[in-house]
């Protein structure tokens, strides 16, 4: 399908996709173009050079009591402004206030501490969401309680402490938001970034330093006045006519007659790309989304999905001086293309001195090093499981799963329930048409084994973290689930897939059902910006590194409470230091269950009208059972979220059939008992 320009923007607020009745399966569309700017003022392709985002140097340098270094980074989630728009500023968010977010780069092995403040607006400027946070470093295998969990959440004025092992091999990793509900929105808005985690081995095989160079690409769409606009198409996906790579348009890098090394990370969330050189010659694929391959593959395309890592090298020194050679993106189905999407950026050759030190200069590596997640055989697995990716009416679903759902069982219910180092064959599903879904496993890298039954793609035979399923495509998977115990996510990285509602949690050696010392959002809360978490002091360690101290958040930018656990929009934004007065508690119950001889869950919400809850608060839940005394069955506290649940096995000896809860605040609920 093509349309004109004239009719993309009398389409206006319906979106491409709605106006053509395309919120059902989606095949592809060309249009000409989704902004509405001014032809003045829209970007045209190679007019500006590419931006290398900086990179964020430690606040201090610490050694842990076993010896391990650790480093402290302090990052401000902030409004900011960027350059894209030819004659106009588009506002942004931003870790510092820049997009892409500024590069954090590591050795194996030593920690980090990573404190990021969340001093952005209360709700988003234009969207009226609430702007609570939750950063997941993507790639990463972290504790739960920081890994991003999407309802453990930082509100404005406070700093969430996160603790990064970086115990696994080199790899390309990104930082983003993953707030439950409006993770497409901020990262679309800017709170994207790299993280590169080094070893010998890739040290010793791949470019380094300033022949290194780390790509972010991503689309957008932009209104009239240069802000970004936003149309996920009924939660289909947002396909922009802009293509950015590190914040700016179609950018230009000039580069020597030598191998470079491009860390290619897909921040769009919800296009996919199929990139390739304007001279039809290969690249050599050399890492995926965890790390180095067993062995370097030449490809001449490759499809790329949201959340996916590619480190490729590109052999410059076979062009002539003057040359120009483009990247391109020839594009997948179930993509929205316009007129210029089909350009990412250009390299354009140069005369300069060829500087050959280090790796890679001139021989392009081809046999790399092995890794668990590619050394596992199939004969491993204790157990398969299966999952279907679709949507159901209007909700998008993983396994039969909603993430809602999990919630509502007060974040016990699970997809899979793996014990600590068990292997398992996974088989994901794409059969109900219309969209491809990039599927993104928490804490684990795994093999991709087969996509419909025949080997993956030459460009796949790494480890992964994200695998594409397209269109009527069903892979296996293999994957060792190592590291640490706890509940971990699944979910589709096309982010208004995932917001609405593809995502769901497995759990690894654990019964959620018990207590857990890791648990996602109980085990390391947030706090103050101005105040420390507590923590055992480390021993200060001399260092030569430079020291970039962010400023303390000024007065009108604290807070005085967290976030409650749900976002919602105001008519106008309040400023920071606005504190609503509170009126009356509304308290809810979501789940009450009571199954007799095995077990009792009771869990709810508990609300402020008008402000955010305030200091500790409890809710005591009766048995109101008709025909009997009321009982008390338990108190139990309101978590910082406003979250509360009452578990116990296997319960009352007496079938309960409805319950009563009083909360501290004054609110209260009744609800009748499942007793299945």
């Amino acid at each position: 399908m093509s349309i004109t320009r004239r009719q993309a923007l009398q389409i206006g607020g319906v979106g491409i996709i709605g106006a053509f009745g395309l919120a059902v399966p989606l095949t592809s569309v060309d249009a000409k173009s989704a902004s509405r700017l001014a032809p003045s003022n829209m970007p045209r392709p190679f007019q500006r050079t590419l931006e290398v985002p900086t990179v964020v140097a430690p606040t201090r340098t610490t050694v842990d009591p076993d010896g391990h270094k650790r480093h402290h980074y302090r990052i401000e989630q902030k409004l900011g402004s960027a350059n894209i728009v030819p004659g106009l500023s588009t506002p942004i968010l931003g870790y510092n206030g820049t997009f892409p977010g500024p590069t954090i780069k590591v050795n194996q092995g030593e920690r980090i501490t990573l404190m990021m403040d969340n001093i952005l607006p209360l709700f988003h400027p234009q969207w009226g969401y609430r702007l609570d946070t939750s950063t997941h470093l993507h790639g990463s295998a972290s504790l739960p309680q920081f890994d991003g969990y999407a309802n453990d959440l930082t509100g404005l004025g406070f700093c969430k402490d996160y603790e990064y092992p970086n115990f696994q091999p080199a790899r390309t990793l990104w930082y983003h938001d993953h707030a439950v509900h409006n993770t497409a929105q901020s990262v679309y808005s800017g709170l994207a970034g790299q993280y590169h985690m080094h070893d010998d081995v890739e040290r010793s095989l791949l470019p380094q330093g300033k022949f290194d160079v780390p790509l972010t690409v991503s689309d957008a769409m932009f209104a009239a006045d240069g802000q970004l606009a936003y149309d996920d198409n009924t939660h289909s996906g947002l396909w922009g006519d802009v293509v950015l790579v590190n914040g700016a348009p179609w950018p230009v890098m000039k580069v020597q007659r030598r191998i470079y090394r491009f860390r290619i990370l897909n921040a769009s969330i919800a296009r996919s790309y199929r990139f390739s050189l304007s001279t039809g010659d290969p690249v050599t694929m050399v890492a995926t989304d965890g790390g180095l391959m067993p062995t370097a593959q030449q490809v001449s395309s490759w499809r790329h999905s949201g959340g996916e890592r590619y480190e490729v090298l590109i052999d410059f020194s076979k062009y002539a001086a003057g040359r120009r050679v483009e990247l391109r993106n020839l594009s997948n189905d179930n993509n929205v293309d316009y007129d210029f999407t089909g350009k990412v950026m250009a390299f354009d050759v140069t005369d300069e001195p060829v500087d050959t030190s280090g790796p890679a200069a001139k021989v392009m590596p081809t046999l790399l090093t092995p890794s668990g997640p590619m050394s596992l055989t199939p004969s491993q697995s204790v157990k398969s499981r299966h999952m279907r990716v679709k949507r159901d009416n209007d909700i998008w679903t993983i396994g039969g799963m909603t993430w809602d759902e999990v919630v509502e069982s007060g974040y016990k219910k699970v997809l899979a329930d793996p014990d600590l180092d068990d292997v398992e064959i996974w088989t994901i599903e794409n059969s109900s048409g219309g969209w491809f879904h990039p599927v993104h496993i928490h804490l684990v890298d795994f093999q991709i084994l087969s996509r419909n039954g025949r080997p993956p793609f030459a460009y796949e035979r790494g480890p992964k973290d994200v695998v594409y399923v397209g269109e009527g495509e069903t892979v296996r998977l293999l994957m060792k689930f190592e590291h640490h115990r706890g509940r971990y996510m699944i979910h589709c990285h096309n982010l208004p897939h995932e917001d609405h509602d593809m995502m769901a949690q497995f759990s690894v050696g654990i019964d959620t059902n018990d207590p857990d010392p890791n648990h996602p959002i109980e085990a390391s809360k947030p706090h103050p910006i101005n105040q420390t978490a507590p923590v055992e002091e480390p021993v200060e360690e001399p260092t030569d590194e430079p020291t970039t101290e962010t400023p303390e958040p000024t007065a009108s930018a604290s807070a005085t409470a967290e976030p409650t656990e749900t976002a919602t929009a105001a008519p106008a934004e309040p400023t920071a230091t606005a504190t609503p007065t509170a009126t009356s508690d509304v308290l809810t119950i979501t789940t009450a269950r009571h199954r007799l001889n095995k077990d009792m869950d009771v869990a709810g919400t508990s609300r402020i009208d008008g402000a955010v809850p305030t200091g500790s608060a409890s809710v005591k839940v009766y048995d109101v059972t008709p025909g009997r005394t009321e009982t008390l069955l338990g108190t139990v506290p309101i978590n910082s979220l406003g979250s509360w649940s009452l578990s116990a096995k296997p319960g009352p000896r007496q079938q309960v059939t409805s319950v009563r809860a009083v909360s501290s605040r004054g609110g209260t609920a009744t609800r009748r008992m499942d007793t299945r």
